[in-house]
């Protein structure tokens, strides 16, 4: 996956959860989904730059600490502690959303990777070659990848238009929060 197939499933499922947590708690939780929306890419954001510019030659593989567990098993717990002592929710759904991220990445599937340091502290080669390229090919021609794209663009374009149409765009820039019904 690219973009949307990480933005779009991270807020929908995120989303969910809010629903049925602020059901049984009988109070909105308030999350800023600025927060949620980064967390989505976060490994990403940290881990391509290191792995395919920067430190290429080092690592020949662009998913690395950002993509191991102890990375979303810790901002989620300092934002645990956070949410606990400051009612501040943000770096918790950063872990969130970058624990959301491995699932969609399928990280399973590179234990090495997932269970870094754990199983030894030389991320495992991965060749890379011409990524640009390759995701663009596969954008056109495959629907295993195309299809997550497209259904991450509409969960994305879902909550976009509900917040133009309830005017919550300066809002939801402001607080991060999706609200279903807004005082003109």
């Amino acid at each position: 996956m690219i973009f949307f197939g990480h933005l779009g499933p991270t807020v929908a499922v995120v989303r969910i959860g809010e629903k049925i947590l602020s059901k049984k708690k009988h109070e909105e939780l308030n999350i800023d989904y600025r927060f949620v929306l980064v967390g989505a890419v976060l490994p990403d954001i940290i881990d391509k730059p290191i792995g395919m510019f920067f430190l290429r030659g080092i690592f020949h593989n662009s998913r690395l600490f950002a993509h191991s567990l102890i990375f979303a098993v810790i901002l989620t717990a300092i934002g645990l502690y956070r949410n606990h002592k400051y009612n501040k929710n943000g770096i918790l759904m950063l872990g969130i959303g970058s624990f959301i991220h491995q699932i969609l990445d399928s990280m399973w599937e590179f234990p090495r990777i997932m269970l870094w340091p754990f199983l030894g502290i030389k991320f495992p080669t991965r060749p890379e070659g011409s990524w640009v390229s390759s995701d663009i090919t596969r954008l056109i021609s495959d629907p295993m990848y195309y299809g997550p794209e497209l259904i991450g663009f509409i969960i994305i374009m879902y909550f976009f238009i509900k917040l133009v149409r309830n005017n919550g765009v300066k809002d939801f820039l402001k607080t991060g929060r999706i609200k279903t019904k807004y005082k003109e």
